[in-house]
Parts: C-alpha cells; structure tokens; sequence
C-alpha cells in the first residue's frame, strides 16, 4: 500500500503562446520570461515548487527552450499534439516524471498556498487527480495527477479532448478548496500585472 510520504515533481505550464501579454512593443511576448517582482515568473514557480518538496523540475515549453533550461528540465509538446492546449504539456510532464506523482502549476498563476502539494497529495489517488479550487472557482491546471494516468491522457487528446474540466471529469478528479481568493491568481493581461504588482 503506498504512503502519503510518496515523492514528486514539480511541472511548470509554460507552453502557451501568451497572445493576451502581446503588445506593438512585445510582439513575441513569452510569459514565463516576463519580470514578476524582479524575476521571471517562472524563477518564481520553481522557488514555490522546490519549497513544495518537488524532485525534479519540468518546464513545458515551445519556444526559447534554452532560456527556460536555467530553471529546470526543459520538455516539449509531442509534434502530433502540437494543438491541444494545456493538456499537452500536462501529457509530456507525466510521461517524464521520474517520480510516481507530479505537481503541475501553470507559470502565470502567482500567490500560492503554502499547503497547495500537500493538500493535494493527501486525496489524489492513482487513478484520481486533484486539483484546487478557489472562491473565483476550480483551478484545473493547478493539479496533483500519478504518471499512470498518462496513457488515459493520451487517448483523450487523440480522442480530439481538449478542455483541461473535461478531462478531470473522465478521471472523477477531486477538487481540494482553499479559502482566499487572493491565491492562485492568474496574470493573463497587462491589466492583470498591474493589478498584482
């Protein structure tokens, strides 16, 4: 019977393609790379991972892989799902793991919980991801999932699945609440970043 004391990785979605961070002025916006209070926000993704107990870090990323490998293991999307969104990403990150379980966090969500991997280790189970859930509601992507679901994922995504909700729902995956709605925020818009500088 395995432990609650079982090991993880950590996985940053950095994947996209920023298309709401574009501006004249920043054409080929990349997210990830962008400055947060001094640093990229992906430097400050893996410091939360690593504080979580995270083993290993992954970065799903298409472009600038080399900046990216500063951080962490640098993985990309399958060419045949080149299209599927997020769940790519979650796909590459499951099928690298080399720790049984993986804690992805998309690389713009900032303010996370101190508790967020231990929260969610408690009730994932191999076949069941969880995954948080805030006042301003579910945050999909901010999830605990054992890499044997990996092969689940993929038949989805071939399936022509897309939504990150629809898949969790196929898994019976479990929301875990925390209370503040001023956690796991998401800085998708210039307005956004000036609205948590």
């Amino acid at each position: 019977m395995e432990t609650k004391a079982e090991v993880f990785d950590g996985l940053i979605l950095a994947g996209g393609q920023s298309r709401r961070m574009r501006s004249a002025d920043a054409p080929h916006a990349d997210k990830g790379l962008m400055p947060w209070r001094g640093e990229p926000l992906v430097a400050h993704a893996c410091r939360f991972l690593r504080d979580q107990g995270a083993q290993t870090l992954w970065i799903s990323a298409n472009r600038h892989p080399d900046e990216y490998a500063v951080y962490g293991e640098v993985v990309c999307d399958d060419a045949g799902h080149a299209d599927c969104g997020p769940l790519a990403g979650v796909l590459a990150g499951l099928k690298h793991s080399r720790s049984p379980w993986l804690l992805t966090l998309p690389v713009d969500v900032v303010h996370c919980p101190a508790g967020l991997g231990e929260r969610l280790r408690a009730v994932a189970r191999p076949g069941q991801p969880a995954y948080a859930r805030t006042p301003d509601g579910p945050h999909p992507l901010c999830l605990m999932a054992h890499r044997d679901l990996a092969d689940g994922l993929r038949a989805f995504l071939e399936s022509g699945g897309r939504q990150v909700q629809g898949w969790l729902r196929s898994c019976d995956a479990v929301a875990v609440d925390f209370p503040d709605a001023d956690v796991l925020v998401n800085l998708n818009t210039p307005e956004d970043w000036v609205r948590w500088p």
